[in-house]
This record gives C-alpha cells, sequence and structure tokens, in this order.
C-alpha cells in the first residue's frame, strides 16, 4: 500500500501542505479510511481516471476529434487536476464524517466535558436527600439538584430568575416533590418555590418574614414554614408559623409569637430558641426547641394545623444527669411511628454530654426514650424503624435493633468533616463531608456505613 502521508504533485502548493498533513495525521488511525485514501492516491499516481457510466454523445464524440497539439505527458495532467478535485472533494468528505463522529463519540464518552460541572463547583451542599436508591436531591449555595442514577449525574433544576443563597433551606419530600424558602434582599421578606413535578415547574409565592427556619410539605397542597423575625441567638426568639392548602400559591399566618413575658394558652413561647418544625398529617405537628432550664422539654404539639400549640413533656433516661434538653426535629415511617432526637447538656457548664433518640408507636402522644448514647452525634439518619446512623462529623455509631444497642463503626480516613447522612436501606446510604469552607464533596457507602467511596458527581 503507498504511503498515504506522501503529498501529491497536486498539493505542492505551500499553503494547503500542513493542513493536508495534518488531516491525514489526525485520521491515520482510521484503517477503513486510509484503504479508501490509498486507493485513490494509487490511482493518480498511475494516471488513471474513471471512466463515467453515461457518456454525453455530443461530447465524447467531439473529444475523440480534437487533434493533440502536446505531448502526451501533458495532454494527461488536465484528467490528474480533475481527479484530484475528485480525490479532495473525497478526502473532505471523509474527514469530515470522521471528524463528526469522533466528536460524537467523545461527547457521549466523557464525564467531564464542558457542560459538566463537578458537584462540589456549587459552593457547599447543604440539603441532601435520596428518596431510593437512586432518586433524590440536592440544596447547595446556587441550586437546587436532582439525580436519577444515584448520585453520580445531577440535573440542575432551580427556576430561572431564581438566586439562592446560605440562607436558603429546602424540604424534599418525594422523587417529584420539592420546596425551598430563601431570604430576600430586601431584610423582610422569604421567597417559597414549591415542585411537584420533579423541577419541571414551580409555584412561587412570598411571605413576610426575613429568615426561614424551616419549611415542610406533607403532601402537594398542604405545607408549613417556620420563620424568625431575627437571626438565630439568645435566651428567646419571636417566630412565626405560615400555612398553606392550595400548593404555595397562598400563605397565612396562623401563629405568632409575640414579644411578651408569659405566654397566652394556645401560643408558642417567646422564650427559647427554636430548633425546627415537623407535621405528621394536615392536622398534627411539632415545634421543637431549647430552654436554660434543667429537664425542661421545648416540645409543643398542635392538632389545628399550627393554629394552636400545646407543651409536652419528656421522661429524663435513665443514667442521664440533670440536662438542660435541645430538641430537634421528629422524623415518622407511618401515622404512628416516629423518632425525636434529644441532646443532653450539662447546665452549670453548658458542655454537651450525651444524645438519645425517644420514640413514639402512638402518633407522637407519648415518647419513651432509647438507650442514650455518652457522646454528642447531632448527625442523624433513619433508614426505617430498626436501622439508625448517628456521627459528630467524624465517628459513626449505628444500630439495627431501634436503638436498643449501639456500635461504633470505623468508616476509614475519607469519612471526616460530616455534615450530613442520608440511608435509604440497612446498607446503602450517603454523607457529605466538608473538605473547605466552600467546597464539599459526597460520599457513598454500600456496606452500612463500614467503607465509604467518593462519589464522581457532575452536574448539568
Amino acid at each position: 500500500m503507498p504511503d498515504i502521508n506522501a503529498l501529491l504533485p497536486e498539493e505542492g502548493d505551500k499553503q494547503h501542505q500542513h493542513l493536508v498533513r495534518d488531516l491525514r495525521y489526525i485520521y491515520r488511525a482510521d484503517s477503513q479510511k486510509a484503504r479508501q485514501l490509498a486507493r485513490i492516491q494509487q490511482r493518480l499516481l498511475n494516471g488513471e481516471h474513471p471512466q463515467p457510466r453515461h457518456e454525453t454523445p455530443g461530447i465524447q464524440q467531439s473529444l475523440r476529434h480534437v487533434k493533440p497539439t502536446r505531448p502526451p505527458f501533458t495532454e494527461a495532467r488536465p484528467w490528474q487536476r480533475r481527479l484530484s478535485i475528485i480525490a479532495a472533494a473525497l478526502v473532505v468528505a471523509l474527514l469530515v464524517s470522521s471528524l463528526l463522529l469522533v466528536l460524537s463519540r467523545s461527547h457521549r464518552g466523557s464525564i467531564g466535558s464542558p457542560s459538566a460541572t463537578p458537584i462540589g463547583g456549587l459552593n457547599t451542599l447543604f440539603s441532601l436527600h435520596m428518596i431510593d436508591a437512586s432518586t433524590g436531591w440536592v440544596l447547595t449555595g446556587q441550586a437546587v439538584l436532582r439525580t436519577t442514577d444515584g448520585g453520580v449525574h445531577w440535573k440542575n433544576v432551580t427556576p430561572a430568575g431564581t438566586t439562592l443563597t446560605q440562607g436558603s433551606i429546602a424540604d424534599f419530600g418525594t422523587a417529584s416533590m420539592a420546596s425551598t424558602a430563601t431570604p430576600q434582599p430586601d431584610g423582610a421578606n422569604i421567597q417559597i418555590l414549591h415542585t411537584v413535578d420533579g423541577g419541571q415547574t414551580w409555584q412561587q409565592a412570598t411571605i413576610q418574614m426575613p429568615f426561614p427556619r424551616q419549611i415542610s410539605f406533607i403532601d402537594p397542597l398542604h405545607g408549613w414554614v417556620l420563620a424568625a423575625v431575627r437571626p438565630p441567638g439568645g435566651a428567646a426568639e419571636p417566630v412565626g408559623v405560615f400555612r398553606t392548602t392550595d400548593g404555595g400559591k397562598t400563605w397565612a399566618n396562623v401563629a405568632t409569637v409575640l414579644f411578651a413575658d408569659s405566654t397566652p394558652p394556645g401560643r408558642l413561647p417567646y422564650g427559647g430558641q427554636k430548633s425546627g418544625m415537623r407535621f405528621l398529617d394536615a392536622s398534627t405537628g411539632w415545634v421543637t426547641g431549647t430552654v436554660s432550664s434543667s429537664n425542661l422539654a421545648w416540645l409543643y404539639v398542635t392538632h389545628d394545623g399550627g393554629s394552636t400549640w400545646h407543651q409536652q413533656s419528656l421522661l429524663m433516661p435513665p443514667g442521664v444527669p440533670t440536662s438542660q434538653l435541645l430538641l430537634l426535629s421528629p422524623t415518622f415511617f407511618s401515622p404512628v411511628n416516629g423518632f425525636l432526637p434529644v441532646i443532653f447538656s450539662n447546665v452549670n457548664t453548658d458542655s454537651e454530654i450525651a444524645t438519645a433518640i425517644y420514640a413514639t408507636h402512638d402518633g407522637g402522644k407519648t415518647w419513651q426514650s432509647t438507650t442514650p448514647l455518652p457522646v454528642v452525634l447531632r448527625i442523624l439518619s433513619f433508614a426505617d424503624t430498626q436501622h439508625w446512623w448517628a456521627s459528630d462529623g467524624t465517628g459513626l455509631y449505628s444500630t439495627a435493633d431501634g436503638g436498643k444497642r449501639w456500635l461504633k463503626l470505623s468508616p476509614g480516613a475519607i469519612f471526616k468533616n460530616i455534615a450530613q447522612l442520608d440511608f435509604v436501606s440497612d446498607k446503602v446510604g450517603w454523607a457529605i463531608s466538608l473538605t473547605t469552607s466552600q467546597a464539599s464533596s459526597l460520599l457513598k457507602t454500600v456496606d452500612g456505613g463500614r467503607t465509604w467511596t467518593t462519589i464522581p458527581s457532575t452536574i448539568s
């Protein structure tokens, strides 16, 4: 086979030589194209030219009667030039088709293509919730993301024109339902976004209070927002509870905390810091918090959708000394089964000393403590009524019997600076790891938390 990298005489023009050589060099590994180009080049070198299938009689007859006026060698060159033009056209067609094929394959096969961004590139991951092993949501400082392949690829479903901030919060209820609340630059309002179709469309509204604390939807229509008048801090905190019954189109302030020394009956108190809110159904919900008093649970329940509230008490678990209690939002797996995390602190030194998970099996009417852990573990995940995980950011504990016995795991060096855990089964879970103050990575386990790997997640 002739060397197809050798230039034809007709290609002697210097301004084309570099282009021709470069193109041939790029596509020299394609054996099929190389054989086609070699056959064309061989014919040109041998002075051959193809015979047309259909001849025009007048033209062919006139060519037969043309008297040669030049030597045979020079007479053949016009045919070679024509064939060179034909060959060049074929070469360009072959190269263009090859280029398109290569580009197409490259685009399909490259995770790091220009349209894909590492998930840590959109600021810190704030909130993660996986619905199952495939589908889940993430809130970052700039976007709402959704995955359908277990967190490898994420789609930015943030509505156009929306600006999220580090003060944004989210609630991810199902594979198709999500909600966000974002403080506005005016310092007086909160923007609420709600989707029920996986982020394809969003309902938008505004409520008049500056700082969102928690948002919770129990179905596409019924939702609540706990909002504060000022940032967290201090011994007291005025808040409001807003409710929607039309999917976030309109919101009503159903409970406002007053600046008062005493709390009127049926109202949330001004005193104490509010830590969260969770609703079980359209009527029953809880607001949790903490107050600087010994053995006093800041736990209020409503049975009328948030209009009136009443305090509930908790029994101290055995073996835990007199403490100040910090209650986190409850989690429910059914209308009757739920879990309420409680952090215990030394009243005199304000040092945190233990963690206990309270359980209810009657829809929150009563709560009983499971076995306390002698460490403070604010990062919690419940896969079901039996399998739970807890972490302080570096250590990891798990239980497979609903909190009766806890096992300390050794998750490895990669498990550090953990900000959130999220398990969907007794084996499969994810964790947000803060790599720097402005970046984070997504970890995954498939053996119940014993080993973890970093997911090379990208956003499109």
